[in-house]
């Protein structure tokens, strides 16, 4: 639930953060050449940040942490005790 809000909320900030080369350009009444070249361009660029941030951010949110804990792996924990023999009460 919390997952899909933040993602929710993502996205519709990257919708109007995409939109504002397109509402720049109607409002500045841009020549020919930056409505066909840089407009489409800049917003091919920016959307592809977006996409790259967008996988980032539900892959983050799929693990369920945003900052990852150190954890040692129970098979290194079985491996290290099994190979040590343990003597109680003996002297060497």
């Amino acid at each position: 639930m919390f997952s899909s809000i933040i993602m929710t909320i993502y996205r519709i900030i990257a919708l109007l953060i995409l939109s504002i080369p397109i509402a720049v350009n109607l409002y500045s009444k841009g020549d020919i050449v930056s409505s066909i070249i840089y407009v489409p361009l800049i917003t091919l660029a920016l959307s592809g940040i977006a996409i790259f941030i967008d996988a980032k951010l539900e892959g983050l949110l799929k693990q369920g942490m945003v900052l990852p804990k150190f954890k040692i792996p129970a098979a290194n924990i079985q491996l290290k005790t099994t190979n040590y023999k343990v003597y109680f009460n003996t002297r060497y």
